[in-house]
């Protein structure tokens, strides 16, 4: 019978490595006077979180196996280690929840900034085709363009509607539960696996490319986009923002790694519906634009303006908002 060494393959083996690199973490960490987790970066935690759970199934494995006293000593060690910088990370007071929430929206979109990207690349890439499609065919409108903007006729040359100021309310209270909706379709479809998700992003860019290049066709494309410009940023990124919650659901579908499929929606769920609530949130904004700015008398150059403001802003707290190393310079 083999000894316990050979049974875990102790010597020169990836269990040495992984005990040495625990222990020059728990080492590192030790140093400091506070031992907070903080000081790693979310891929280190995850890495020390995993070794630690690898040194006490190697520990309860050692034991049960009659592992030599120092061998069961040494992870002993380890794993107390770790368990008192875990808990004392754990017990610390926590930031009140709506400040967490307000930075953790930031933080899960820049942690899958992939599945932003894809859905994005979905979204715009259907849109960028069926506008080219138009263009060279514009007989191919009749297909694809809804019959209320066939034969539309902008009320100004740099804006479709003039919404009455008493009807701007209920103008913006529409746009916002029709914008809502689809971005719970495009959230929730993400449990068909994504594939309801890519239809969402697929067919909405498909319709606001048409629409884009049937209004070209037309020569009234500066009305279209003074329309849509002072909205459209936030209300586009937002549409693709939920499309890439809906990913992440697909992520723990096609991907939950060594745990079961249920424990994976569990686990990345939260990052998922942090993702939706903010961007509910985002869609209230634009559609309180949409129902009131985009529709006013407010010049073309200043729809511009608004556009590139509200997305500057946006820019900024997605990019600064929980993110450590910017606090730490400021």
């Amino acid at each position: 019978m083999h000894s316990i060494e050979t049974n875990m393959n102790y010597e020169g083996s990836d269990k040495q490595t992984c005990w040495a690199r625990f222990e020059a973490t728990v080492n590192n960490l030790q140093k400091r006077r506070d031992k907070d987790l903080r000081i790693l970066s979310e891929i280190e935690l995850m890495d020390f979180f995993n070794q630690y759970q690898t040194i006490t199934a190697d520990l309860a494995r050692a034991r049960s196996l009659g592992a030599p006293d120092s061998v069961v000593d040494r992870l002993n060690r380890m794993a107390v280690a770790g368990h008192m910088i875990l808990y004392a990370y754990n017990a610390k007071p926590k930031p009140k929840s709506s400040t967490r929430w307000w930075a953790s929206f930031a933080q899960v979109l820049r942690q899958n900034l992939w599945a932003l990207g894809l859905s994005s690349i979905l979204f715009f890439g259907a849109a960028l085709i069926t506008f080219v499609a138009v263009i060279q065919n514009p007989p191919l409108g009749f297909d694809l363009v809804p019959d209320e903007f066939l034969h539309f006729n902008p009320a100004k040359e740099d804006n479709m509607h003039d919404i009455p100021s008493l009807s701007r309310p209920i103008a913006a209270s529409s746009i916002m539960s029709n914008n809502i909706q689809v971005s719970l379709l495009a959230f929730g479809f993400g449990l068909t696996a994504g594939i309801g998700t890519s239809a969402i992003l697929l067919f909405n860019g498909m319709y606001l490319g048409a629409i884009a290049g049937w209004f070209s066709v037309q020569g009234n494309s500066r009305a279209l986009w003074g329309w849509v410009m002072p909205h459209g940023g936030v209300e586009l990124l937002a549409i693709c923002i939920a499309g890439a919650g809906g990913f992440l659901l697909a992520k723990a579908i096609y991907c939950p790694g060594q745990v079961s499929r249920r424990t994976a929606l569990k686990k990345i769920g939260k990052s998922a519906l942090t993702m939706e609530v903010g961007v509910i949130v985002m869609l209230v904004f634009a559609g309180l634009i949409e129902g009131f700015v985009s529709p006013s008398s407010i010049t073309y150059p200043t729809r511009i303006a608004v556009l590139i403001s509200t997305l500057g802003l946006w820019g900024c707290y997605f990019a600064m908002a929980g993110n450590q190393v910017f606090s730490r310079r400021h």
